[in-house]
């Protein structure tokens, strides 16, 4: 259990771990344990690079659009990671998609922001 931040655990219901990124060695072990954690079963270095420039080739567009460029990468990033994942190991979200025969693509639905603190409380106390 992290115990260096037990509100954050008590409110989120489960175990994190907080990391700062005020230096670069932080943001460097960070970066080196998600690439560990991600390809922690062998890939092929071929494969690896396909799906990153097959990942490049299908959003060329998006690439070249009007988004920040910060945004750009953050999207980019998680799509090589989910292709890199998937590749390694199909979950339980990828099975039951092929299973149920529905697509696998990403969406830019908006989401509801639900406050769960506010839930709880009107659950348990009926504030």
């Amino acid at each position: 259990m992290n115990t260096v931040t037990p509100v954050v655990t008590h409110l989120f219901q489960c175990n994190t771990d907080i990391t700062s990124f005020f230096s670069k060695p932080a943001i460097k072990a960070v970066v080196a344990y998600v690439s560990d954690y991600i390809l922690k079963t062998s890939l092929e270095t071929h494969v690896v690079f396909d799906t990153i420039q097959s990942i490049f080739n299908e959003n060329s567009e998006m690439i070249e659009g009007s988004l920040h460029r910060k945004e750009k990468a953050r999207c980019i990033i998680t799509k090589i990671v989910n292709s890199l994942t998937s590749k390694m190991e199909i979950g339980a979200l990828m099975a039951s998609l092929y299973l149920l025969g529905n697509p696998d693509h990403y969406t830019n639905n908006k989401f509801v922001l639900f406050y769960w603190k506010s839930y709880m409380q009107e659950e348990r106390y009926g504030i």
